[in-house]
């Protein structure tokens, strides 16, 4: 599993100086993916490469959760409007409403969840003073503790972090 940091960094060199050894690491490419920054208000910095929203927003949990349950609601329509005549084209009802219905779910939700920032990271980001800058940072779970320590020495201050898989729906951990 992967998780993602994010870290507040007081200007562009010490951000730079995490980068770099980030990418001195010696198998890098295989446990961190990124950097990505960030600047006040969530604008992205001139020389760095810009975050993606699904970084910076509930975009790819919205969109899982559109999928499930507009995938269910296409079996509900396919069961009550479907065509039952024969194995075959139930099956086919099924099938269809599954698939048709989730893929509009899935879009329906990006589109939503796009629109609705991390709070943490949103509080953040507009509390940047000038000079500051984010930098956020996708790894493997078991090297964390090690990028985070990395990142910590070159000037970083931990925000916020989660894992990849519906890190922010904390009622499906327990």
């Amino acid at each position: 599993m992967r998780t993602l940091l994010c870290l507040r960094f007081k200007n562009a060199a010490s951000a730079r100086s995490g980068w770099e050894k980030l990418r001195a690491l010696k198998r890098a490419p295989a446990y961190v993916t990124g950097p990505w920054f960030l600047g006040r208000g969530s604008r992205p910095l001139e020389g760095f490469p810009a975050a993606d929203t699904t970084h910076t927003t509930f975009r790819h949990e919205a969109s899982i959760t559109g999928y499930g349950v507009f995938a269910l609601l296409g079996l509900v329509l396919a069961a009550y409007f479907g065509n039952h005549s024969g194995a075959l084209s139930a099956l086919g009802t099924y099938g269809l409403g599954f698939v048709a219905f989730g893929i509009c779910g899935w879009l329906l939700g990006a589109l939503i969840g796009a629109t609705l920032p991390r709070p943490r990271l949103a509080r953040q980001t507009a509390l940047l003073s000038q000079g500051e800058l984010i930098m956020i940072v996708g790894c493997k779970s078991s090297e964390k503790e090690s990028i985070k320590t990395l990142l910590y020495e070159q000037g970083g201050v931990g925000i916020d972090e989660h894992d990849d898989f519906l890190p922010h729906l904390r009622w499906t951990h327990a």
